[in-house]
């Protein structure tokens, strides 16, 4: 039986799952064996979390009932769910309107007023023409997304000067300014600016065309395209994107866009825009998708030069295009790590433009490596380690000082995913210098990891193995069978593989014997080492 402090744990592991189905039952799970044990104080904590959890990971419908089970406990940890309510709302026509009118109005109860969330729904209902609007004095979404709220509305109303003025790339975060520019390039065709056009098509496209979640983005590269006299550019970034998956809505913007230089889209679009019409009660986005297929052309055309690929290289079969700064390289390189390939040339296009980085780019960089270096290494906690080597061979303390300031300097830019890669490095030199319950305490620190699946895997790994080396083998099996779920998601199958060995020898340590046969017969299927066949023998040896 789970204990009190057990379940506590595993909740919070769940923060450090990726987004998606795997998150989703282990949050199920998890909630369920709160409720069996009656734990009131837990119980809010994980409803919180599974309805975000479905909110975020695509199954937004399901998201109602545990939210109406905790709206009564005030806890502030529901704020952002109901930013992301209101997201999923025009993102998916399952999500009931008059439900999430209804828990909206429960949130302005508790939080107070949410002018950024009703101002969404009002978009997506067509009810937003005279909607007034001030930043909320709270919310989840970053000043920059907030922004580019304003600037869609104000260009949905005709305000397109106003957009303008509005518009800033001072501050960035992982969609801006991005999704602005890709917003604000076609009325800057239309309004003649032809060159400020190019640009934000070059540089919002290069941000977003390796990224599926931004389908929707994506679809205003093919409209502007289809309406500047580049109707092959467009087909195109049809055929390159759209056998994507995404959000029913993104969908339909999407093939609204691609319609506009094939006939094989308009009736796909058409029939996701009578689903929302259906759950809406009105014939808004119909109406929107019809008048978008009509739309005469922008009155000028623009040459879009190279703007479509730019900086490109071939690697095999595979076209290759470079963002034009060394940030946009990094970020690429990063989200792409599982494609050791294709992080490499980003990696190689960044040592072109800056060869001697300093301050948190040379500590991306130096991530960077590390994942290049370990790319061969079987071992998790190894590639971890093999990454921090250079400097620490050379001098430790310096090694972990670095480490310890490049997770300060990720923590502060929100980049979770960066800051648990240094502190990977510095666990992994506290436990290789000797001082592994610094490492520990380290390791156990309830930070973010990010939405990588392959560096959450890294760090549960991680922590479940010096948690072994301590002793606390119940804590060493929770932690080793969340990277073994996170390995997966990340379809990673040597890490998956010599982690369910792991946890084969560590059963076999607690006499768990059924338990031991089990991973390591998975072990085996998945790495058939000399390692794992005899892990396997044993378990069968000692379970008969």
């Amino acid at each position: 039986m789970d204990t009190e402090e057990q379940l506590w744990r595993q909740i919070r592991v769940t923060d450090r799952m990726r987004e998606g189905p795997g998150q989703i039952a282990a949050l199920e799970k998890v909630t369920r064996r709160v409720d069996a044990l009656g734990l009131i104080a837990h119980r809010n904590e994980a409803r919180v979390r599974l309805t975000t959890a479905y909110l975020l990971g695509g199954e937004p419908a399901k998201a109602f009932e545990p939210l109406s089970l905790c709206l009564d406990s005030g806890d502030p940890d529901l704020r952002p769910v109901f930013d992301h309510l209101a997201e999923a709302f025009t993102e998916d026509p399952r999500v009931p309107l008059a439900d999430t009118l209804a828990a909206l109005d429960e949130g302005e109860r508790l939080f107070g007023p949410m002018p950024d969330n009703r101002l969404i729904i009002a978009s997506h209902l067509g009810t937003d023409a005279d909607v007034g609007y001030e930043a909320p004095a709270e919310s989840s979404r970053c000043g920059q997304c907030d922004t580019g709220l304003r600037i869609d509305h104000l260009l949905r109303i005709g305000r397109f000067d106003d957009a303008v003025e509005l518009f800033s790339d001072d501050d960035r975060c992982s969609r801006q300014p991005h999704a602005m520019l890709a917003a604000l390039m076609l009325p800057y065709a239309r309004a003649g600016r032809l060159d400020d056009a190019v640009e934000a098509f070059r540089a919002s496209y290069s941000a977003f065309w390796t990224e599926p979640a931004e389908f929707g983005s994506l679809a205003r590269h093919v409209e502007f395209c289809a309406h500047t006299g580049n109707h092959a550019a467009a087909r195109k970034l049809v055929a390159r994107h759209g056998g994507w998956r995404s959000t029913p809505f993104a969908t339909m913007e999407f093939h609204a866009a691609a319609a506009l230089v094939t006939d094989s889209h308009a009736s796909l679009t058409l029939e996701i825009a009578a689903r929302f019409d259906a759950r809406n009660g009105n014939p808004v986005q119909s109406e929107r998708i019809r008048a978008s297929l009509a739309e005469d052309p922008a009155p000028v055309a623009v040459d879009l030069g190279s703007a479509l690929l730019p900086r490109t290289k071939q690697m095999g079969s595979r076209l290759v295009i470079y963002p034009t700064t060394v940030e946009e390289l990094a970020s690429l390189a990063e989200r792409n790590e599982d494609d050791p390939e294709f992080a490499a040339v980003m990696w190689e296009r960044f040592d072109e433009l800056l060869p001697n980085p300093e301050g948190e780019l040379l500590a991306r960089r130096l991530a960077g490596s590390r994942e290049r270096a370990g790319a061969t290494d079987r071992d998790p906690g190894a590639r971890a380690f093999w990454g921090a080597a250079p400097s620490l061979e050379e001098d430790p303390l310096r090694a972990l000082t670095f480490a310890r300031d490049a997770i300060d300097l990720f923590l502060a830019k929100s980049d979770y995913t960066n800051a648990a890669r240094a502190r990977l490095m510095a666990v992994w030199i506290l436990a290789f210098t000797g001082d592994p319950k610094a490492a520990l305490d380290l390791i156990d620190k309830p930070d973010p990891v990010g939405g990588n699946p392959e560096v959450q895997a890294e760090v549960l790994y991680t922590h479940g193995k010096l948690s072994q080396s301590f002793g606390d083998l119940d804590e060493a099996v929770f932690r080793l069978l969340m990277a073994a779920e996170s390995f997966e998601s990340a379809e990673n199958t040597d890490a998956l593989g010599w982690t369910r060995a792991d946890l084969a020898e560590l059963f076999l340590t607690m006499e768990r014997f059924e338990d031991a046969a089990d991973a390591a017969e998975e072990a085996v299927r998945l790495t058939p080492t000399a390692r794992a066949r005899a892990l396997r023998n044993r378990a069968y040896l000692l379970r008969a």
